[in-house]
């Protein structure tokens, strides 16, 4: 009996260990931004784009000196999404345009006005698996469409996609295995096919941050992440940063950013 209770500890006891070890947050770099105001982001590679009012800075992984360049005809640029190391997408909601541009910044085939493809009003813009294509989000016709960034043929398009909302404020919007994610700010949650077909709504807390990893959905709530859906077992987990101005996911990589510093962690289960 005795000999059967200690199996039972050490059997217990390994578990435990098992537990501990089954999820570890990495410590991978530390990046630098210009300044703490400066938005930013990271491709697959991990260069850091980060940008203020027209102007672009790309902080390659085998340059000391980063690349620059200004884009005049953009006013303030929204965002920049990577589509891989090697292209990118910029987009100005002030101006309605957005371009392609490489790893050296320097702008692909000019510039496109949304106006001249008949779009009234693109809020959100994202890149999409098929390089060639990018998902957009026009908030006056309240329609989603998926177009493709080299013929500037629209391949799929849904209007009233959200059921009649007017003026749809979307905070998250981001595709996660072929299914195309938006989040208002409402917390009304919203999952399309790659055919924009809805397949998925519910709501969440208002404001919450939402972001794929490892092809799945995960959300945060305060200082703890955990996998949402219909399938999902999983238990929070504890971020290993209490305090930072920023957090996004890129890459399956998480990003905190502290003033001017950005530490990028990875996870291992």
């Amino acid at each position: 009996m005795g000999m059967s209770i200690k199996y039972q500890l050490l059997t217990i006891g390994l578990l435990a260990c098992n537990i501990a070890r089954t999820q570890t947050w990495v410590l991978e770099k530390e990046l630098t931004l210009k300044d703490s105001s400066y938005h930013w982001t990271s491709d697959e590679w991990g260069q850091l784009y980060q940008w203020k009012e027209n102007s672009i800075w790309l902080q390659q992984n085998q340059n000391n000196l980063p690349f620059q360049e200004t884009y005049k005809d953009f006013g303030e640029i929204t965002a920049v999404q990577p589509i891989n190391g090697l292209r990118s997408v910029i987009y100005s909601e002030n101006q309605q345009l957005f371009g392609i541009i490489d790893n050296t910044l320097q702008l692909k085939e000019g510039n496109v006005a949304f106006y001249d493809l008949n779009f009234s009003n693109i809020t959100k813009i994202t890149t999409c698996a098929r390089p060639d294509f990018i998902w957009l989000f026009d908030q006056y016709r309240e329609r989603l469409i998926l177009l493709n960034t080299r013929t500037l043929q629209t391949q799929q398009i849904v209007d009233n996609c959200f059921d009649g909302i007017k003026d749809a404020q979307i905070t998250h919007f981001f595709e996660n295995a072929e299914s195309l994610i938006c989040l208002l700010n409402d917390g009304r949650y919203f999952e399309f096919d790659r055919n924009l077909t809805l397949i998925n709504q519910m709501v969440l807390t208002p404001n919450m941050n939402v972001f794929g990893f490892r092809n799945a959905l995960w959300k945060q709530e305060q200082l703890q992440i955990e996998q949402f859906g219909p399938s999902s077992s999983s238990k929070p987990i504890e971020l290993p940063v209490f305090t930072y101005k920023q957090l996004q996911v890129l890459q399956d990589r998480f990003y905190f950013q502290q003033g001017e510093k950005i530490k990028v962690f990875r996870l291992i289960f």
